[in-house]
């Protein structure tokens, strides 16, 4: 997992309309993660109820698919939205409904930063991240 990573992100970087794909490179300081990137592990993860981070295979076995995701951003299968998050922040959304898989991302000029990326696995999720695309339809301009 950690190589397609290191390929899609480290060795191949690339953009999206003129922006920088950035990830954080930063080791982790998730117990038993301390030798990879943060954001190889926050997309390898998932928070769990005790509010710690556990491996999510799920996540993981998608690893590749997320720079297939942006790349393919325009095809219809793809549906992007914008939701504006608790901390002001802007965070873009990209949903490729076939497989249930959402990669989020956000603008921080000049780079566009890897924020998560997961499975859709649950009916609730699925309900709460439908009402963000809903909101994003009805309120752009």
């Amino acid at each position: 997992m950690f190589e397609e990573f290191k390929r899609d992100f480290i060795d191949n970087p690339f953009k999206i309309d003129g922006l920088n794909i950035k990830i954080v490179l930063k080791n982790s300081s998730i117990p038993g993660f301390e030798t990879y990137p943060e954001t190889f592990v926050h997309l390898i993860t998932r928070k769990v109820e005790s509010r710690q981070r556990m491996f999510d295979r799920h996540r993981a076995n998608r690893i590749h698919w997320i720079r297939c995701i942006l790349e393919n951003r325009n095809e219809e299968e793809i549906i992007f939205f914008q939701y504006p998050e608790d901390s002001g922040r802007l965070r873009d959304y990209y949903w490729y409904r076939d497989e249930d898989f959402l990669v989020i991302m956000e603008k921080i000029l000049p780079d566009y930063l890897v924020i998560t990326s997961f499975h859709i696995d649950s009916e609730l999720n699925r309900k709460y991240f439908k009402k963000r695309l809903d909101w994003f339809r009805a309120n752009r301009t």
